[in-house]
Formats: C-alpha cells, structure tokens, sequence
C-alpha cells in the first residue's frame, strides 16, 4: 500500500481462540503480525470483490449473460 504508516497502540478486546487459528494459519510469529497480515488480507480481498463486481457489471446482458444474483434479493 502507498499510504504513509500511522502505527499507533491499540486496546483490543478479541476472541483470542480465533486469533490462535488465524496465527497458526498464516503462520505468524505474533499477534500483531497476525493482524496486520489479516487486515491485509482483507483489503485485497476487499480490492479484488470490486474489480470482479465491475467487470461482472460490464458483462450483464452481452452475449447471454445474465445475473442470476441481484443486489437486492429479488428475482429477476
């Protein structure tokens, strides 16, 4: 990521069997790497559900494809 750091100490309450399995997962050497690793993780994942919502936009209705999963529920 391109922004500047602005590391500061946080007080967290977590559920630290969760944090166990996300350390042993990702193989982390502490708990503050776990989560910053985690919270990276999930800002790609985050980046990369918008690229694949866009394009999946730009496709709806060329050559057959139709959205089988409206935003909102609902049938089509």
């Amino acid at each position: 990521c391109s922004m500047a750091t602005a590391r500061r100490r946080k007080n967290l309450f977590i559920d630290q069997r969760r944090l166990d399995r996300v350390k042993a997962l990702l193989r982390s050497k502490t708990e503050t790497e776990t989560i910053e690793r985690a919270l990276a993780l999930a800002e790609d994942f985050a980046a990369f559900e918008a690229e694949v919502n866009r394009v999946l936009a730009s496709l709806v209705g060329r050559r057959g494809f139709v959205d089988r999963f409206p935003p909102n529920g609902s049938e089509k």
